[in-house]
């Protein structure tokens, strides 16, 4: 394998060194204007920029606060062209073709110092579209042979579970639930709380933690599984994640340079609502091996939760009072849905809320606002009659119950509704535009699960221009408590899980939803109470908020008009900012492996340590100036 992996490598670097001299600048040497952390995508000369597929790639960095832009193939292949990137991307599906002059462009760019993150199917293919003969032609940067359809054909890629260390996991920002320990059922009926943060292990278990494997978890279905294709040899850098018969994804040095290989189809699979591994490996390369500074999330880098309640009956209203009573709403803001209409599963069958002729749910849409909570919009009219007849083809019929929905909540609230959840997770694209078209900025999504708000790819492009989705964090099979206690998920592991993700968001320094309806949560009365007590205990040390969809959905709308870049002044590093209306409480993020505390030369700005970060707080200011030193190694 050595020899089919070393074969041809001292011709194709030559190749590289003729057509590519200037294809690697240090990070240290930019060119006038450049910013510094700047990442690039690779994409072929006839790629469309406005070509979803693409696209995809632009948005996923803006939600991770990086700096992505496109480089095409002449480019890089241009030796006047001083081409300087932090970082090189070559992506699945856009970029499947290259020649051999582009491969040993690549070689030569990581041979030279150059970061790359390959993905998957990227430059597999010949020129006419064929596997090349053993395996890829850029093996030897990934240290394993892949892409060998000459020895497997048709079994060329696979199915399989794919798994990870626990330390993996959290490297990659994959949240607790989301995995699942290897070898167990999938439905956190069967998680123990041992799978979860701050647990010790069951008596007898004495497997390593660094060798127990987790796997990822669907919600609502077993095995899931990832394609990827079959490798061979012994891959010698730091192995992220593994599947039967395959390397999936690593790291490993090359030359002077560093290469991150993922065997998975990242952007296939954002484009069908499961993005959350393009937007862990996205942040892995730039964050985690590149060190670059970005722009968090959050308001002022404090991580938090989204408490997503979905009121859907009249009946649901005791079990709201019985969860106040227990002080679970003491806390907050939450996001509080209700479903509005009269009936639950067909018209005239008087189940339902009728919000419109029932004081008692008046009164109490009245007094959770007095608290700061928000008042959404669960769907439209008839609980279950909509969740399960809803489809893509029946916007003509159905828009009507929206409306009634909205109008129902508006007359009692005397305000607009802006945040919206769909009844038993039923979201057809018209209904994301017809969300947006009547002002709501928000909406729970079952797809997509374990994200942070996002702005939703499906097939055919992304859903709304300035409307966020916020996915699911799920355990296991399960999402709600009402889920989990029909399934008799045992309280301590229920209480682990949320203590859990209330850890992760705030050590990640990111924004979750977690949703349940009123019924199911009075079974865990206990383990929420914990919950509570421990996010009471994080926010009093900053380090946790409550946040509502719409707050963080307005949040994320101003952020995308930051204007902010990273460039060199002498020996030191200047980052500079600006928005119109004001950059108070937006938030960068500093490695102190890479830099010296920073400091605000311009502008207003907090600046606060926490663990291996520097997060730099705008202040009441349009324009801000931070001064930066790196680390001396």
């Amino acid at each position: 394998m050595k020899k089919l992996i070393k074969h041809g490598t001292a011709i194709l670097i030559l190749l590289g060194a003729l057509f590519s001299t200037a294809a690697y600048m240090h990070r240290g040497d930019p060119h006038p204007g450049t910013t510094l952390d700047t990442l690039f995508l690779l994409v072929p000369d006839s790629a469309d920029a406005s070509d979803p597929a693409v696209h995809m790639w632009l948005d996923a960095a803006e939600e991770e606060g990086l700096h992505l832009e496109l480089v095409r193939d002449s480019t890089l292949l241009n030796p006047i062209s001083q081409f300087q990137a932090a970082g090189l991307i070559v992506p699945d599906k856009i970029h499947r073709i290259a020649n051999d002059t582009l491969i040993a462009a690549l070689h030569d760019y990581v041979h030279r110092g150059g970061k790359l993150l390959l993905v998957y199917d990227a430059c597999t293919w010949d020129l006419n579209g064929h596997f090349p003969k053993f395996a890829s032609r850029l093996s030897d940067l990934i240290g394993v042979g892949y892409a060998m359809y000459d020895e497997f054909g048709k079994n060329t890629m696979q199915q399989g579970r794919v798994w990870g260390n626990e330390k993996a996991m959290a490297e990659l920002g994959i949240p607790p639930g989301k995995y699942v320990p290897m070898g167990s059922v999938t439905s956190s009926a069967s998680l123990r709380p041992a799978s979860m943060k701050g647990e010790k292990a069951e008596a007898g278990n004495e497997t390593p933690s660094s060798e127990r494997r987790f796997t990822f978890s669907r919600y609502l279905y077993n095995d899931l599984k990832y394609p990827s294709f079959r490798t061979s040899g012994k891959f010698d850098g730091k192995i992220l994640l593994q599947s039967e018969g395959a390397f999936v994804a690593g790291q490993r040095k090359h030359g002077l340079g560093d290469v991150l290989f993922v065997n998975l189809p990242l952007g296939y699979l954002a484009s069908r609502t499961d993005g959350l591994l393009l937007h862990s490996f996205l942040h892995y390369f730039a964050v985690d091996m590149l060190h670059l500074p970005y722009l968090a999330a959050v308001p002022d880098g404090v991580g938090g939760l989204v408490l997503n309640w979905h009121v859907d009956d009249e009946k649901s209203l005791k079990r709201v009072e019985m969860l106040d009573k227990a002080g679970i709403f003491d806390q907050g803001p939450f996001s509080v849905h209700f479903t509005a209409g009269p009936d639950v599963n067909a018209a005239n069958d008087g189940q339902g809320m009728d919000v419109e002729h029932n004081p008692e749910a008046q009164k109490w849409i009245r007094s959770l606002m007095s608290r700061g909570d928000t008042i959404g919009s669960h769907g439209g009219w008839i609980h279950n009659y909509f969740g399960e007849n809803l489809n893509d083809d029946n916007e003509r019929d159905f828009q009507r119950y929206l409306l009634l929905n909205s109008k129902a909540l508006e007359d009692v609230m005397g305000a607009p509704v802006r945040e919206y959840s769909a009844p038993l997770g039923n979201h057809p694209q018209w209904v994301t535009r017809w969300l947006e078209q009547h002002g709501y900025n928000s909406y729970y999504f079952s797809g997509d699960s374990g994200m942070g708000p996002t702005q939703v790819y499906r097939d055919n492009g992304r859903d709304g221009s300035s409307i966020w989705a916020f996915p699911i964090l799920h355990l296991g099979t399960e999402a709600s408590l009402e889920e989990m206690s029909i399934d008799r998920v045992p309280e301590p592991t229920v209480q682990s899980w949320l203590l859990s993700i209330a850890d992760f968001t705030s050590e990640s320094h990111v924004a979750r939803l977690v949703y349940s309806h009123p019924l199911g949560a009075t079974i865990y009365i206990p383990a929420l109470q914990a919950w509570m007590r421990h996010t009471k205990d994080l926010s009093s040390q900053g380090k946790f908020r409550w946040y509502t969809m719409a707050g963080i959905a307005d949040f994320m709308n101003k952020r995308m008009g930051v204007q902010w870049s990273l460039t060199r002044s002498g020996q030191r590093e200047l980052l500079e900012a600006s928005h119109p209306k004001g950059l108070e409480h937006q938030a960068w993020m500093f490695s102190k492996t890479q830099y010296r505390q920073p400091r605000a030369t311009h502008g207003a700005a907090t600046i606060r340590s926490a663990d291996n970060w520097w997060i730099v707080t705008a202040g009441n200011c349009k324009q801000l100036t931070i001064e930066l030193d790196e680390q001396q190694l």
